[in-house]
């Protein structure tokens, strides 16, 4: 996940429907850049990953409908809106079987176009989530099923800090393949959150400084009042996805002038 713009490819031959768009889409905050036929497209899109392509099928040499198919050979992720001034019923058949988002006719008023390329990041965004929390849940089945064959076979455990696994409650962390479950439930964290995690889980139940986190999570030092900032907004994002009520968390606790301590 990567909170940069989503950038977006508009390949059309007609200059002013390019100038048009890509004021338009940049006024929302998007990347854009153009191509003027589909060759060029087809260059851009082999130096470059594009969230997003406006399509127009009938361009030379390379036509949008060839382009199309091609491009779902490169990259079967981006999301493809087909604009056209002579649309058919076949060729709006033909691009949304090979996966188009939709099919517009030309000329598409601006307000239409920036709302369907919303529309249709959102759903890319929804399905990359859905492909990563998938992923998640395979790693967790495939530790869970060592730890049962673990059990199975009678391997004693080691000490929790070092194990692969650390199990603190409800909580089952994979340090290994740097994965975390609550109840069942995986957690979407990122490297710093998943390592403050961590260094809560071992030094439980006693309370960890914010340096010491800081240090545990990011790898470098920092004055007292730097530390306590940084982690803190860690810490916060951290509750929101462990805490059932954030505002008072059962797991992830402030202990005053001492720091935090994770509590099963």
């Amino acid at each position: 996940m990567t909170d940069r713009s989503p950038a977006i490819l508009i390949a059309d031959d007609e200059e002013s429907i390019r100038f048009v768009l890509q004021r338009a889409l940049q006024r929302e905050g998007y990347m854009v850049d153009t191509a003027v036929n589909g060759r060029d497209a087809l260059d851009k899109l082999q130096q470059r990953s594009y969230d997003l392509l406006l399509l127009d099928l009938q361009m030379e040499p390379v036509g949008g409908m060839e382009l199309f198919q091609t491009i779902r050979e490169l990259d079967k992720n981006i999301v493809v809106i087909i604009l056209t001034a002579h649309g058919s019923m076949d060729s709006a058949i033909e691009a949304l079987r090979l996966g188009a988002f939709d099919y517009l006719l030309k000329p598409a008023p601006p307000e239409l176009i920036r709302s369907r390329v919303s529309e249709a990041l959102a759903e890319q965004r929804k399905q990359r989530q859905r492909r990563h929390l998938q992923q998640q849940i395979e790693i967790l089945r495939q530790t869970l099923a060592e730890l049962d064959a673990e059990d199975t076979n009678g391997v004693a455990s080691p000490p929790p800090v070092d194990d692969r696994f650390l199990q603190s409650g409800g909580l089952l962390i994979d340090q290994h393949r740097q994965t975390a479950a609550l109840r069942g439930r995986v957690l979407n964290l990122t490297t710093t959150e998943f390592n403050l995690l961590t260094c809560l889980v071992r030094c439980a139940p006693e309370p960890v400084s914010p340096q010491e986190l800081l240090q545990c999570a990011a790898g470098y030092e920092a004055p007292l009042p730097e530390a306590r900032e940084l982690v803190k907004w860690h810490i916060h994002q951290l509750r929101r996805k462990i805490e059932e009520n954030p505002s008072r968390p059962q797991h992830i606790k402030t202990v005053r002038y001492k720091g935090y301590l994770w509590s099963a």
